[in-house]
Order: structure tokens, then sequence, then C-alpha cells
């Protein structure tokens, strides 16, 4: 129990760099309304970190009367996790873990309270069963990773895909139903906002079969203020980095012998040309884009991604000159989930080839035609 009265500028000062809410890590509960009867009421207490009594929690005799009404000594706390550090877990939570907790919690309040008012966004979120695998992103998951360049715009996302779907992308009517639902949700959810100039930016998170990325890809082309966070590993995480690297692509093309075309993307896996030739006309015309290693975390950066965009509206462009535009780009893609949405977003729809996307499934022995985009 405190025998020091805070004084009001300090209490203030708490409330205003805590944002009123808990500073307890993984709380962050509001303590100025009640969330049952949404009425206004004042429900925190103001804790000390060294106890100021020396017989207290973390008291000493030197620091409990020096820091008993000193702003870093002090945290805002819901009532479960006062009485909590104070009593049952006041041996687990030695001074240093307790100054840890504040530190995050003002440092996350000062970095969304910087944020401008005109950086809002829009979380998109697409989500589709790849293999037995089905994506948890949500937007819960998804909003901490908008800043520090932008907020979310509503306390929920968009959704675009089917909701718990048994399909798995091994049967023969996932595409096509996959497909049918991507493109409804797209234009009843989230097109009538776009023509409404109600979205000003999106924060698009997407995982499923590259397909069907490709197909979102085309949904969005001409949506520019758009930022498509691409899943890593290291570190595990959606941000792609802001360091400016390269992106050393190569391009092999070929001579024109065949009206057949088919375009290999071995980006995160290589792709032999034989898996292709299962699929396509032996005397089939086939284009490479691929790296010196193919790998699963090859692409790093933003700038990457955009030196993507670059390098597959040229490909397009020189496919097309080379074929014109009667005639299907046979795609088989190994590839970044945010490249393949790239791919789609630079496709010209009336100045490119029509395209069929292939899907590479060891239940289905190898390639099968998914998608065709005209």
């Amino acid at each position: 129990m405190s025998v020091t009265n805070i004084s009001n500028p300090n209490k203030n000062l708490l409330w205003a760099i805590s944002a009123g809410r808990c500073q307890y890590r993984g709380c962050n509960k509001a303590l100025y309304f009640d969330i049952l009867t949404k009425r206004n009421y004042n429900q925190a207490y103001i804790a000390h970190i060294v106890s100021d009594s020396p017989n207290g929690p973390r008291g000493d005799i030197e620091n409990s009367p020096k820091l008993a009404d000193d702003i870093s000594n002090l945290m805002l706390l819901c009532d479960s996790h006062h009485r909590f550090i104070d009593e049952k877990g006041a041996a687990e939570h030695p001074r240093e873990l307790l100054l840890e907790m504040k530190k995050e919690h003002e440092e996350r309040i000062t970095l969304t309270s910087n944020i401008g008012v005109d950086m809002s966004s829009h979380i998109v979120i697409y989500r589709a069963n790849v293999g037995e695998n089905s994506p948890q992103i949500d937007y819960t998951s998804a909003s901490k990773y908008l800043l520090p360049q932008h907020y979310p715009a509503k306390e929920d996302a968009i959704y675009l895909g089917l909701f718990n779907s048994p399909g798995r992308d091994k049967d023969s009517y996932f595409w096509k139903s996959e497909e049918n639902s991507l493109i409804k949700n797209f234009q009843d959810l989230l097109l009538p906002k776009l023509r409404m100039n109600e979205i000003k930016h999106i924060s698009l998170f997407a995982f499923a079969p590259m397909p069907l990325l490709v197909k979102l890809g085309t949904l969005l082309n001409d949506i520019n203020n758009i930022t498509i966070h691409q899943p890593t590993r290291e570190p595990v995480g959606w941000n792609l980095s802001d360091e400016n690297l390269d992106l050393k692509v190569k391009f092999d093309n070929t001579e024109k012998k065949s009206s057949c075309v088919a375009l290999n993307i071995s980006l995160s896996a290589r792709i032999v040309e034989s898996r292709i030739r299962k699929i396509v006309n032996d005397d089939c015309d086939i284009f490479t884009i691929t790296i010196d290693n193919p790998n699963n975390d090859f692409l790093k950066t933003k700038s990457q991604l955009s030196q993507f965009r670059i390098i597959m509206r040229q490909v397009f462009e020189e496919i097309t000159t080379i074929y014109g535009n009667n005639t299907y780009l046979n795609i088989f893609p190994a590839m970044p989930v945010a490249t393949a949405i790239e791919l789609g977003r630079v496709w010209m729809p009336k100045a490119d080839l029509p395209l069929r996307i292939y899907d590479q499934n060891s239940a289905n022995d190898g390639f099968s035609l998914a998608i065709e985009i005209k």
C-alpha cells in the first residue's frame, strides 16, 4: 500500500505518456472506461516500481524515499496487475523487468502518436489454403506491421477470401470456387469503397497459392497507393526492409520457334524445364526469369520488389512484341507472395497476352492448370 501522495502534475503526466492504458506487458487495457457498460470512469492504479516504503515490494532505504514521486518510478496499471506485481507475483517482478515494461509501453505510445493524420491505411487480408495449411493472419496480427509509416484506418480488416474453406489446392473444384469468391468479395467489399474514394491507402496481407495471388494482383492493378506486405522468415514478420538492395535477376529469352510460349519463374525454387515440358508442347518456347540461388528468402527489401515490377513489365512487353496477343502465356511460378501479386498488377489486360497460371502440387503429380486470366 502506497504511503505517498503522488503530485497532480505527475499523475497527469503518467496518464499522458501511458495513453490511459495498463502498462503491464501484454495487457494494454484501457483504464478510462468500462468495456461492458461503455461508461467512462477511472479504474487505473498508480504503482511504484520501487516501493515508496523500504519494506514494500522492491523497496530499499536509499531509493524508496527518493523515487516516491518520481515519474520514472511510476506505472499506470489495471487492478489485476497492480495487485499481482505487489503481492503474489512480487518476487517475479524485479525492478529491471518493470522498467522494461514501462519503457516499451511508452515508446509504443510515442511512436503511434507521432504518425500524421493523413497516414491511415485500410488493412486488406486475403487467405486461401496452401496444401494442408490454413493461413492464420488476421487484423490483430497484421495491424502491428503498419507502424511507423501508417496506422489502421478501421478497427477491423477487409477480408477477401472464403471463411474456413474446406477446399484444398489438390482438389479440382478448389480453383474455381476460390477465384469466384475472391472476385465477388473484391467487387462487394473493396471496389465500392475505392470508387467512392473512401480508401486512401491499402496495406495488403496475403497468403495463398501463387495462381490466386496473381489473380488478386490483376484485380488491384490500377490501385497505386498500396503496400504489399511480404511474409518473412528472418526476422519473422510481414515487412520488407527499407535497405536499398539490387535485385539481380537473369532473364533468359529464346528465339520464336512456335506459337506456344511459356514463362518459367524460378525465384523461390528452381523449376527444371522437363517439368514444364510435361504440360506444354515439346516445341513450346520457354522464357526464364531466375536468380543465381533461388530460395524462399531472397526477397529482402522494398527496393527489390519495386525492381521486380519494372523487370516483369519489360518481360511482358518483350513477349507480347514477339508473339502478339492471340495466344496464351503459360506461367509456371515459384516466387514469393509479394512478387506474385505484383506480377498480376503489372499485367495489362488490353495489351498483354492472356495468362494461364499453373500450380505445382505433388498430390497431382506436378504442375496442373489452375487459373486462366483473359
